[in-house]
């Protein structure tokens, strides 16, 4: 990744470095050159620049589901571009974007964020250029930062470039890998790779192979909090097991899963789970949950929904209220049963712009925090009368006991 003042400006890197990579080693963003072996059905990475300098390596064959190899293309992106001064304009509160995040120029580490606010500054045109001395809050959603508020002046500063399909590279690798995945599973016995074997007997042995990773399976191993996991209703609710969630209250009756995945996703980078619970018809609100596969993902998920310094709000104006932190437990079968029948994730619809956030500041932060202000206000006053309902409870029972 280049940087105005420190590294060269975009224009000025070499065309064979033209994607950007989310590395393993510590979740930053690098300038790679990437390279497709089709005979050899390889994908090579070459890191632009230090302190990362090993080629990573993947094999077609490394791969053991199509959600695995799909994760790995995730991590392949257009080079960001460097914010121009005259451009802070277009720096919106609200927009994702790649900036650097570090101590000193030789430390500097390239992490998605969140601009949470802006304060703007009149330029200076000293000799003749235009120079932005505007201030931008951060709120990190990756790396280590995450989940923190930092300020950074345009310098620091890329945006996101969109793209509508996946570089050739990556399609063409995940098309092997898929072919190789299909064939495995038509196999009676599925054999260990060789690389992998090479990698725990080098283990055994008090050896460290430290010049490249050679397989999917150890580089992922080494950490699952790194990007989305492929998830599964029956699989990962059903069976019992432990889940980390977080539970939201005052959601739209009629809000699409699906959109409340797609929305976490877009500002967090984190894949989850989420539904929205069935209620009576006179119920103006919905309760659901959003369900993630590690503490460390659903506690990034849990700050950015919990900053102060905005709120999530639907399409209609209605606040999202947590009321409790992230939390673990097993879910499973109570959430499952509570979906609709016959309805799965795959029979949600297109994800529709249905949430969004309001920022401090802003009209719309000032009404939804005096909705939902009166919403906490309901749930206490619900809370109160619930304690009140226990207790005469126990009163009634008490008096029949004596009465037998």
């Amino acid at each position: 990744m280049k940087m105005k003042g420190t590294k060269p400006e975009a224009e000025d890197l070499s065309p064979d470095f033209d994607l950007e990579f989310r590395a393993k080693e510590d979740d930053a963003w690098y300038s790679g050159s990437v390279s497709l072996d089709s005979d050899a059905q390889t994908l090579v990475v070459r890191y632009q620049c230090l302190p990362i300098a090993n080629d990573v390596v993947f094999s077609a064959g490394e791969f053991k589901t199509e959600a695995e190899a799909e994760v790995l293309a995730r991590r392949f992106r257009p080079i960001s571009q460097q914010v121009q001064d005259h451009q802070c304009r277009e720096l919106a509160v609200g927009t994702t974007v790649c900036a650097s995040h570090g101590n000193a120029e030789d430390d500097l580490r390239f992490y998605d964020a969140v601009i949470e606010a802006v304060n703007h500054e009149v330029h200076s045109f000293a000799g003749g250029e235009e120079e932005c001395l505007c201030t931008f809050v951060l709120f990190w959603l990756h790396g280590r930062g995450r989940g923190t508020l930092t300020s950074a002046n345009i310098a620091n500063i890329c945006t996101l470039v969109p793209f509508s399909q996946v570089d050739s590279r990556i399609s063409g690798f995940l098309k092997f890998a898929k072919e190789k995945i299909a064939s495995s599973q038509s196999m009676p016995v599925l054999h260990c790779p060789v690389s992998i074997e090479k990698n725990l007997e080098s283990s055994r042995n008090g050896l460290v192979e430290t010049e490249r990773i050679s397989s999917y399976e150890q580089w992922t191993s080494q950490d699952e909090d790194i990007g989305p996991r492929h998830c599964n209703i029956d699989n990962d609710l059903a069976t019992g097991k432990i889940q980390h969630f977080i539970l939201i209250n005052n959601m739209e009756k009629d809000l699409n899963p699906s959109s409340i995945s797609k929305f976490i996703y877009d500002k967090t980078n984190i894949q989850t789970q989420a539904f929205v619970f069935p209620r009576w018809s006179s119920d103006p609100f919905a309760r659901g949950a959003i369900v993630v596969d590690c503490p460390k993902k659903v506690q990034t998920v849990y700050e950015f929904l919990d900053n102060p310094n905005h709120l999530i709000v639907s399409s209609k104006g209605r606040p999202w209220v947590i009321t409790e932190k992230a939390q673990a437990g097993t879910l499973g079968s109570t959430v499952k049963n509570l979906l609709p029948m016959g309805l799965d994730k795959t029979g949600y619809k297109k994800a529709d712009d249905e949430v969004e956030t309001v920022h401090s500041g802003t009209e719309s932060y000032n009404r939804a925090k005096e909705l939902r202000n009166l919403f906490i206000e309901f749930m206490n006053h619900e809370s109160q009368v619930c304690n009140r309902l226990v207790l005469e409870e126990k009163k009634i029972l008490r008096s029949f006991n004596r009465l037998r």
